[in-house]
């Protein structure tokens, strides 16, 4: 639908204000929810971060482990390195592990070692091997630890070797001397950080010198892969900002919709009937706009109908009541001195009265069939044959004055129906009326009846002028007449009582799609109309 002109959407905006006056939205508790587009936005919004987040989370956390084990992986392999340049033979690096030993026994013999190895704690017995860790640490970056068998530290490239305590009982050492994967990551009893550590047993034949250690703080680790997260959260923040511009365009497209069914619906409560809204989308989106312009054509239609029913009705009233008034206003006058004119014009008078009861009782009937709908009132199975029959008996007496010929075709084994008894007359009385008025003398009329699986089949038929192509969509709406002079004869004796105002046909409709019925009206093929029936039968016995 385009944008309303400037005349029109002030007067949705007014007609807004007034229907502000009279209801009011329930309280948002946050301002993003007075709004769908916002909340869809929010919404949005809010669960893309949190993929975002936890995508993030868990690359960071795989990358974080990544690097964690390939720094372990590192430091095994500069152990391995090491461990293998300590073990050539041309080295003599054999003998510094046996200086070490022999000092270590020396000072093992005093009862005040701690003391004797504070006083020589800048006396290095195996130079050598400080040397070698030192240029191993130098080239790794790590802290190389060079210890004996034992676990006792021999040499360090950070502390002095006297400082360190055993690490006979770490898990890595353990491993080293099994043979099994030897790493391990726990806290450093000299620094107190998280550390990774890694170690590789010094092989001289079947000997055991000695074992290599080197260890490298996780923080450390974790500075090199902070820069990789840096730029993957970076990446994050584009992609939810893509993401949030990418939900405004959706949530935009999303409620443009909406807007205009809520301008539409609007400017349509303020009177303008003729709107209607384009349907854009094959989605759910596209079936409201399908609906709401079904539902506005029904308004349209339903508000038409209903401004005909009262011009309509005025003006059947109006007739006989002006008939009424000119009538009594002869009698107060002269003429009705006369005895004649007076007996006639009472007369007239009294059948204008009989032509406003029967029309208000018409009008009630049909008010009240408006309001039952499609649900019919439930009465007890019965078969139509005996009421057909009466009905056109009773009607015979008046074809046969007006010279025309009444046949019947009702068979023994109609099958019974669940339709009310009075329902049923109204509906046969009004359909023989309307086609013993429009035949002429000489005519003749027939109705039959035939049982079909499930249903009973009412025809009318007569020998009439027929109806006009034009008239046969309209037939069966109130107050309309396809001879509208004719309609507006003077009430004749046996005529059904809604003769004459073009409500007889519309009250048939009513009440057979009251019962689930339908009915339709056609031209015969040689000349005159036909009105067919068709009413659901039952299988209850009566």
């Amino acid at each position: 639908m385009a944008e309303l002109p400037g005349g029109e959407s002030q007067k949705v905006a007014n007609f807004s204000e007034k229907l502000a006056t009279f209801s009011t939205l329930p309280q948002a508790r946050w301002p993003w929810q007075r709004s769908l587009r916002r909340r869809i936005l929010f919404t949005y919004g809010v669960i893309f971060a949190a993929v975002i987040l936890l995508l993030m989370a868990a690359v960071g956390r795989v990358v974080y482990q990544a690097a964690v084990d390939a720094a372990h992986h590192a430091l095994e392999v500069e152990a391995f390195l090491a461990a293998n340049a300590l073990e050539d033979p041309d080295s003599a690096y054999a003998a510094e592990f046996d200086i070490f030993k022999e000092w270590e026994k020396e000072h093992s013999d005093d009862d005040k070692l701690d003391k004797k190895r504070e006083d020589s704690s800048h006396q290095q017995p195996a130079e050598r091997l400080q040397q070698m860790a030192r240029l191993f640490a130098g080239d790794s970056g790590a802290r190389v630890a060079i210890l004996d068998p034992e676990g006792v530290v021999v040499a360090d490239s950070v502390y002095p070797f006297d400082q360190a305590p055993d690490q006979h009982d770490e898990p890595e050492i353990k491993a080293a001397l099994k043979g099994v994967e030897p790493r391990s990551r726990r806290v450093d009893p000299l620094t107190g950080k998280d550390t990774l550590f890694a170690a590789a047993p010094i092989h001289v034949g079947d000997r055991v010198l000695g074992i290599v250690q080197i260890s490298r703080p996780v923080e450390q680790v974790a500075g090199t892969i902070r820069p990789l997260l840096a730029s993957l959260a970076g990446v994050g923040l584009i992609a939810l900002g893509l993401a949030v511009l990418a939900g405004s365009a959706l949530s935009r497209r999303l409620t443009r919709p909406l807007n205009r069914l809520e301008q539409a619906a609007l400017a349509m409560a303020g009177g303008d009937l003729e709107q209607r809204v384009p349907v854009e989308t094959p989605d759910e989106l596209g079936e409201l706009a399908i609906a709401f312009n079904q539902m506005a054509r029904e308004v349209q239609t339903t508000l038409a109908q209903q401004r005909a029913f009262v011009a309509n009705a005025s003006h059947e009233l109006r007739t006989p009541v002006a008939n009424i008034k000119l009538r009594s206003e002869a009698l107060l006058g002269p003429a009705g001195d006369d005895a004649r004119v007076h007996d006639r014009y009472l007369a007239e008078i009294d059948r204008e009265a009989d032509r406003l009861g029967r029309l208000a009782a018409v009008l009630l009937d049909l008010s009240r069939l408006d309001e039952r709908g499609a649900a019919g009132a439930a009465a007890p199975p019965a078969s139509p044959l005996p009421l057909l029959r009466q009905v056109v008996e009773a009607l015979a007496p008046r074809a046969q004055q007006a010279g025309q010929t009444l046949t019947a075709d009702l068979p023994d084994d109609l099958p019974p129906l669940s339709m009310p008894v009075a329902d049923l007359e109204t509906v046969v009385v009004n359909l023989l009326d309307n086609a013993l008025k429009y035949t002429p003398a000489g005519g003749a009329v027939k109705v039959e009846a035939h049982g079909e699986p499930g249903m009973v089949r009412l025809r009318v038929e007569d020998s009439g002028p027929g109806i006009p192509a034009e008239d046969l969509e309209q037939i069966f709406d109130r107050f309309y007449r396809v001879d509208k002079m004719r309609g507006r004869q003077a009430y004749q004796p046996g005529e059904h009582a809604g003769s004459g105002a073009g409500l007889g046909l519309a009250i048939v409709r009513a009440l057979v799609e009251a019962h689930g019925g339908s009915i339709q009206a056609a031209n015969a093929p040689g000349q005159g109309a036909v009105f067919t029936v068709l009413l659901p039968a039952t299988d209850e016995k009566p």
